[in-house]
């Protein structure tokens, strides 16, 4: 038998060379690709200071993928959000703020930061008070959450100004609800509502105007002692304030709604009293 002899020579070398220029190709990575990678963000990052946050953002995206693993990802990704921010492009910055915290949780570099213009971003997308407040919601959440975490935060004074600012917005939406539902005579859906707002909103609204027309829903309903008491803490108004005349015109529609409430109530009594034909 035989032996099988393998071919030699050129043909075996040029095979050799194919097999190393595959295997060697297999690499996913250059042999400088952090010196690479290193080079591009520095470019990206130049554009960001010079606030060319358009093109700075396009670049960022394509080095995050690419240069995965990186000594300079982390801060590819916060100036990613940082660029989104400074466009404006509010509910982009948020997505990219959220994949950032996502990415590197209590990272020591960007977190506060990051946070604070998460929220901000969220903050951004309220929308005027006849519209869906969800993201009001949301937003507010996020800003407490942030004091809560950051209670010695340099932007703590600026969070809660924009807290503020939320819940005057929910205040008014809450507000031309209970209103509505007074013109649509249901003032005990009114009631609710100027009640809420009262108890959730303080003396961020005006309360001496809420507790009137509190009163003056007391009186459609008939509850005439539960107006008397929203009344009261009102009548000691200062006589050279103009709410006084306020007061004095709803305790005259309280006390005319009382004495009409008395006669119907009477009238009623001697109606039932009158004798009945057989």
């Amino acid at each position: 038998m035989k032996s099988i002899l393998f071919p030699s020579g050129s043909f075996w070398g040029a095979g050799a060379a194919v097999a190393a220029l595959w295997f060697g190709g297999c690499s996913s990575k250059p042999k400088n690709f952090q010196g690479d990678c290193r080079e591009r963000f520095e470019k990206l990052h130049a554009k960001f200071e010079k606030r060319k946050f358009a093109s700075a953002k396009e670049g960022y995206s394509d080095f995050i993928t690419t240069c995965s693993g990186t000594e300079h990802v982390e801060q590819a990704y916060f100036e990613l959000a940082e660029a989104q921010f400074g466009l404006k492009d509010w509910l982009e910055a948020e997505q990219e703020y959220a994949s950032f915290l996502k990415e590197f949780p209590g990272s020591k570099r960007y977190e506060e930061q990051a946070r604070y213009h998460m929220a901000r971003s969220m903050a951004e997308q309220t929308e005027i008070p006849q519209r869906d407040q969800t993201k009001t919601l949301d937003a507010m959440k996020e800003y407490e959450t942030f004091l809560a975490d950051f209670p010695d935060s340099p932007r703590g004074d600026s969070a809660k100004s924009d807290l503020d600012r939320l819940r005057k917005l929910l205040a008014d939406r809450d507000m031309q609800v209970a209103r509505l539902y007074r013109r649509m005579n249901e003032p005990l859906a009114a009631a609710i509502y100027y009640k809420h707002i009262l108890k959730e909103y303080g003396d961020r609204v005006p309360q001496r105007e809420i507790v009137l027309k509190l009163a003056d829903c007391y009186i459609a309903l008939g509850q005439f002692a539960e107006a008397d008491a929203q009344l009261e803490p009102l009548d000691g108004v200062a006589k050279d304030d103009p709410f006084r005349n306020q007061v004095k015109t709803m305790r005259r529609k309280l006390e005319e709604a009382r004495d009409r409430h008395a006669r119907e109530k009477k009238s009623e009594k001697e109606e039932a009293q009158k004798p009945r034909p057989m």
